[in-house]
């Protein structure tokens, strides 16, 4: 089975992440050989993405996570896809992760405190041009958003952009996706 039909037999199933998964997968495309930070990959909704587009365009997928990854076990033999499991606020972690990224991906505790943390650690190796991703920034069921960012997620967000002179935009829908471009 290849990465992009792997991809495909994703979208039909619900998951959290389901509705955004076409949008990570665009997003890698639009790079040209992308190295992209992925923090936290449980069932790899989203790492499935990212490496359907490196399969055709190239690039290399870089992914953290506090529990073993629940991935077919053929991903483990690719060679531009690189997982570690560990805290990623870890300093081994911060150290085994590439210094430079044009896209960044949080979808871990969902707590303020961490994702601050990761944002502050990780946002400032994405490459002007990069874009940071965070998953979470709504939680209302798919069908029942608002459209309006809460939870600790954005809160994360909104501070770390205060901090650093940014702004974010929310992509409503499956518990909301928050984007930071950096300049």
């Amino acid at each position: 089975m290849t990465l992009a039909s792997e991809y495909e037999s994703r979208l039909i199933p619900w998951s959290d992440l389901q509705g955004h998964m076409p949008f990570l997968r665009q997003t890698a495309q639009d790079y040209h050989e992308p190295v992209i930070i992925e923090l936290g990959t449980r069932t790899g909704q989203s790492t499935s993405a990212f490496l359907a587009a490196i399969e055709t365009y190239g690039g290399e997928l870089w992914s953290v996570d506090i529990d073993e990854a629940q991935v077919p076990s053929h991903w483990r033999g690719l060679p531009y896809w690189h997982f570690l499991r560990a805290d990623d606020l870890h300093p081994a972690a911060q150290a085994w992760l590439p210094q430079r990224c044009d896209i960044l991906f949080i979808d871990t505790s969902h707590e303020y405190g961490h994702t601050l943390a990761e944002l502050r650690i990780y946002a400032p190796r994405v490459l002007p041009g990069g874009v940071v991703l965070c998953h979470d920034t709504q939680f209302e069921p798919p069908g029942h958003d608002r459209g309006t960012p809460d939870g600790e997620v954005a809160q994360a967000l909104d501070t770390y952009c205060k901090e650093a002179g940014l702004s974010w935009e929310n992509r409503p829908g499956f518990y909301g996706l928050g984007t930071i471009i950096q300049r």
